[in-house]
């Protein structure tokens, strides 16, 4: 039932338009809301809002998983993994990003431009990776409240503020979930692409406990495909080759959802 439900939730995120429909269902900032008007206490307030659906749909997992030949856990899990991901409009910042390399307007340089394709890179690749592997990992280890757990915490340090007392705790929380993922990922980059660089790439950093989520996917991605050649004086040039390198790993990530179904595949078998 595992790998059923990861295929439904592949299928969905890559053919459905719009918002996520079981989180119009289930807000969750109502619900935070509601522990932080009512508790005093920062990290009791995570543990509530976080902690307590999370053991609620682990118990009700294990109660269903055998009713109905298992058909009602697979509901339930598919529902967590779809409320799980992010529909953001990818593709749509990908045109816009390239749109305003194109035309930057005045006063914009070379360096300004380079510094904001890096920083875009960083930012997509992370929010790509966020919206779906972490929750899809801990989904095969722990089921639908292990993926639950990733994503509650994720939105609930979304809704932190900087000097929120909290926040330290939640960032611990959500970086060493993301932390094996990045590293599985990161094979599965070397597997889609270019494998003897990337896989050097990943030998380098993978006991790295020091560098954030975005900046040890950005080096693995970069090591697995190609570097696209520009004109150093050229800003055309240089947007060009930017669309190319975009182009290049918006199509990495796409295949490595596969290397993902794959790793779904190897843990249903040994598990």
């Amino acid at each position: 039932m595992k790998f059923l439900a990861v295929l439904i939730l592949v299928f969905f995120e890559r053919n459905w338009f719009g918002g996520n429909p079981v989180r119009e269902v289930v807000p969750f900032g109502a619900y935070m809301r509601f522990w932080q008007e009512r508790v005093a206490a920062p990290n009791v307030r995570y543990l509530l809002a976080v902690g307590v659906p999370v053991l609620v749909t682990f118990f009700i997992g294990v109660e269903i998983r055998h009713w109905f030949l298992g058909l009602l856990w697979l509901a339930l899990s598919v529902a967590i993994l779809i409320y799980a991901i992010d529909l953001d409009d990818i593709p749509a910042e990908f045109d816009e990003h390239s749109a305003w390399l194109h035309a930057p307007g005045d006063g914009v340089g070379l360096a300004d431009a380079v510094e904001r394709q890096e920083e875009f890179r960083v930012d997509v690749l992370t929010r790509m990776f966020q919206s779906l592997y972490p929750a899809l990992f801990w989904f095969l280890f722990f089921g639908p409240a292990g993926a639950l757990f990733y994503t509650l915490s994720r939105q609930y340090q979304d809704r932190l503020e900087d000097d929120d007392p909290e926040l330290d705790l939640v960032l611990q929380v959500t970086y060493w979930m993301e932390w094996p993922v990045v590293r599985v990922t990161g094979l599965l980059f070397a597997i889609v692409g270019n494998f003897g660089r990337c896989f050097e790439t990943w030998l380098s950093i993978a006991l790295d406990v020091r560098e954030s989520t975005g900046t040890v996917l950005i080096d693995l991605a970069e090591a697995a495909v190609d570097e696209v050649p520009y004109d150093h004086d050229d800003l055309e040039d240089f947007a060009t080759a930017s669309d190319v390198a975009n182009g290049t790993l918006r199509d990495l990530m796409s295949r490595t959802i596969f290397g993902w179904l794959g790793v779904a595949a190897l843990v249903v078998i040994l598990g």
